[in-house]
């Protein structure tokens, strides 16, 4: 048991004191291989190549895919935002176009003491039988509103009379409505006329061969009828001269957008 004890030692101290004297030489700045170093290197190098490419692939496509991740919730954050932008933007658009309706409409109140002002409306609706030739407002007896009140929108541009009044509620004609007919006056030479509605979504005045009227003139009420006089019609387009009828055709094209009403005012016939 003794000499197993010390063969023992003696192959450890022996392997130690060659083990320390490899990393010496190793140690010792080589810079050229041995024939055995450099046999395992030519052998294990494409391996150790392999491995590396395979590491270095599986470690850039974890990288990649937590990016993407990374990325699509990013990307879904962003969408929220410019979703509640997109409908800020669109708030205050409908706010500021709004205000500008309004602000023109009590402009023209102001500067129209003379006008009995009944209320200002909102158009709620729009007769299905005659397309956009008669509309529902939220105003009725109760605030006042009569038969044949006019009816205005924007900067004091005449849009029509009412025709029907319950308590809560009153319905316009629309000058364009075939049915409409107002006396009107031409600004610039003051001659009358008679303008009614037609099926192209203008109206047409006729008037005596002989009035002085031409493109570009511009038409007010007269106050020769229930509505109150100078409000605004709109814009002679084109004349025709009828010899034969000894008339004259005028096309005007109205101020007002009667598929954009929204706010009016009703005002008080001349008459009433």
């Amino acid at each position: 048991m003794k000499l197993f004890n010390n063969k023992l030692l003696t192959f450890i101290i022996t392997v130690s004191i060659i083990l320390m004297l490899v990393i010496a030489f190793t140690a010792g700045g080589r810079t050229r291989p041995t024939a055995i170093e450099g046999a395992l290197g030519t052998v294990l190098n494409p391996i150790q190549n392999v491995f590396y490419s395979v590491g270095e692939f599986f470690s850039g496509s974890f990288e990649s895919l937590f990016q993407i991740k990374g990325l699509k919730q990013e990307n879904e954050i962003l969408k929220e935002e410019l979703n509640r932008l997109q409908e800020e933007n669109r708030k205050l658009i409908q706010f500021a176009s709004e205000n500008n309706r309004l602000r023109s409409l009590l402009g023209f109140k102001e500067t129209n003491e003379e006008l009995t002002f009944i209320a200002g409306a909102n158009v709620t609706g729009v007769d299905p039988g005659n397309w956009f030739d008669v509309y529902t407002l939220d105003k009725g007896s109760k605030d006042g509103v009569q038969a044949n009140d006019a009816i205005i929108w924007g900067n004091g541009y005449l849009v029509g009379r009412v025709i029907e009044v319950g308590s809560n509620y009153a319905k316009f004609m629309a000058l364009v409505d075939q049915r409409s007919s107002v006396s009107i006056i031409v600004d610039r030479t003051r001659d009358l006329g008679i303008v009614s509605g037609s099926s192209d979504d203008e109206i047409i005045a006729v008037m005596p061969i002989e009035a002085d009227i031409a493109k570009g003139d511009e038409i007010s009420t007269s106050g020769y009828s229930t509505f109150p006089k100078n409000l605004y019609i709109g814009k002679v387009r084109s004349v025709e001269k009828q010899e034969r009828k000894l008339q004259k055709l005028v096309h005007i094209d109205p101020a007002a957008d009667f598929k954009r009403l929204e706010e009016v005012y009703i005002v008080r016939g001349s008459s009433q």
